[in-house]
């Protein structure tokens, strides 16, 4: 098990490899840097908060369709 970053982005043109290859696949650059994955989860977990609200006003409005007309 690695204890490092498992995703891998080119300095030159900024492609993402999943692992620690020796040189790009787009551009032929040979340094790659490892991408700060905390970032990544920072966006997901913001994503999911904004949806909280839709997602609880649907499931809401079920329920109270289900117990009315049921």
């Amino acid at each position: 098990m690695a204890l490092g970053s498992n995703q891998w982005e080119c300095k030159d043109c900024g492609r993402k490899h999943r692992t620690d290859r020796k040189q790009c696949v787009e551009c032929g650059y040979t340094v790659l840097v490892p991408v700060d994955q905390e970032q990544r989860l920072d966006r997901l977990s913001s994503a999911l908060l904004a949806l909280l609200p839709a997602l609880l006003s649907l499931l809401t409005m079920g329920v109270l369709a289900w117990v009315l007309f049921a």
